[in-house]
Order: structure tokens, then sequence, then C-alpha cells
């Protein structure tokens, strides 16, 4: 299990445990820097990591966030209940590069599919709860990198999430929470944390072939795979039909029989607009 850190209390002591071990060669546990209220938790994970206190798959969580951020910047909105995450990601295939996200993404979503959670990836870095009424928004994954050190920034939907009239006029689905999954109680936000990241590390220490088969195991989790979506990538609007992903992590859409190739962009259920 992770080793936490509950900030400020933490201290030499703590630091001592987590870097101690009976066996020289086992692998490190990842360490868990639990705070209150931050600006960010990606701003914290920087700030530790440039004074050489988070190693690669140590996290800083925070039970709220004053100036959470998504992609584009977007403003995330952070209150007490939900899991608000940064976590160190080594700078090695496939995380060195533009397959960081979608690899990321299968990740988050194999540690809640083994939290019994039903959870899929919509391309490039949200993952979506699969509902009686269709997916709903669950998490975003927001990469940043400086100086070397590449975090990923996690929100998970645990307790609550925001109603659809606080959302974007064009955001593609609904969000919702854990709670709102099958007929069992949404687990603690700071305990499914350290739980999503054991899994984590373990599924990347012991898949030796990830940076081979990450592929191919994102798109068996892929949303909307096979089905016809449109693309919004600045003012420009493509349909097609969701073929896969590329080996950088983009995607492939048929589109009049022409397969194209996108590496960024907002997707949408095309059905959804006719």
């Amino acid at each position: 299990m992770s080793s936490v850190c509950h900030s400020p209390e933490c201290g030499k002591s703590a630091q001592a445990a987590v870097a101690g071990s009976a066996d020289p060669g086992a692998v490190r546990a990842p360490f868990v820097w639990r705070f209150g209220e931050v600006s960010s938790t990606l701003d914290v994970a920087f700030l530790l990591s440039g004074r050489g206190r988070l190693k690669i798959w140590d996290s800083v969580q925070a039970v709220s966030q004053t100036s959470g951020r998504g992609q584009l910047r977007r403003s995330w909105v952070s209150p007490p209940g939900n899991i608000y995450a940064a976590l160190r990601l080594p700078v090695q295939p496939p995380f060195d590069g533009t397959a960081a996200a979608p690899a990321m993404g299968l990740l988050l979503a194999c540690a809640l599919r083994a939290e019994g959670w039903p959870v899929l990836l919509k391309w490039p870095n949200d993952l979506v709860l699969c509902l009686p009424g269709g997916p709903r928004k669950l998490a975003g994954i927001l990469l940043e990198e400086r100086g070397g050190v590449l975090l990923a920034g996690i929100g998970v939907n645990v307790n609550s999430a925001p109603p659809d009239d606080a959302l974007r006029v064009d955001a593609a689905m609904p969000a919702a929470s854990l709670a709102d999954g099958p007929d069992r109680p949404a687990p603690l936000a700071e305990s499914l944390w350290q739980r999503l990241v054991k899994h984590v590390h373990s599924a990347y220490n012991n898949g030796h072939s990830l940076s081979d088969r990450w592929k191919t195991r994102t798109e068996e989790l892929l949303l909307w795979r096979g089905r016809d979506v449109e693309l919004v990538e600045g003012q420009r609007r493509v349909r097609g039909r969701l073929e896969g992903l590329t080996p950088a992590g983009g995607l492939r859409l048929l589109c009049n029989s022409r397969c194209e190739e996108w590496l960024s962009g907002s997707l949408r259920l095309s059905e959804r607009l006719s």
C-alpha cells in the first residue's frame, strides 16, 4: 500500500519510513502527500519535485482546490469529497510523447475497473462512467511537464459532479460521480486514491510490455469505437467513424473512405447532433 504523509506534520521519520526497506532490491512503494485546501495539486507537486521530495509515482492529493485547472486552462471546480491529485510519471515510453495521455487514461481506467466501476476511456484524456442512461464524464487527466518533470493532474468525481446547467454549452456529455454508479456507496476519496495509485503502480511495473501493448489495450476500452463521431479542432469539424488509435496516441477516423489521423481535438457522438 502507498505510504501517506498528512501535511504539514510529515517529517524526517516519515521520509525514512518511505526510503527504508528490508530488501534493497524491492520496488519502492509510491508516496502520497495529502493536503487540505491548495491552489492546485499540480502546482504543489511541481514545488515538491523541485525540492527533491516527489519521486516518480509519488503523488499529491488535496481535499479541495481553489484554482484547479483542466484542458485549455479551463477552471476545474473542486469541492471536497472528490479526488484532486497530481501523479509524477516516468519520462519514458509510453509517457515520453503524445501517447502519454491515452496511456495514463488506460492505467487509471483499469484501476477504477479493478475497483468494480464500469469505466471507459474517452479520447484523449477523459474517463466516463457507463450508466443505464448513457456514458457520463467521470474523470479528467491533464499532463504538464516542466524541467524534465512530468505530472498527471487527475480529477475524479467521487461524491459529486457538476450539474448539467453548470457545464459548458459545447460539453460533449453530462457529468457523473461514483455516487451515481451501481448500487454501492461511493468510497472515501482519500482511501480510493491510495488504492488507485497501488493499482496503477502495480500495472506499470508488472506490465513489462506496456510500451508496446498500451495501444491495443486502450482501444479495447475506447468509448464510441466503431461509431460515427464528430471531432472539433479549432474552427474545423470533422465527422467519421472512430477506427482506433495511432501508435502516437492520436485518433484514427474513417472519413469518406479515407483514414485521417488527429492528435488533438474534442470528440462527441455524431448522433447527438443529428
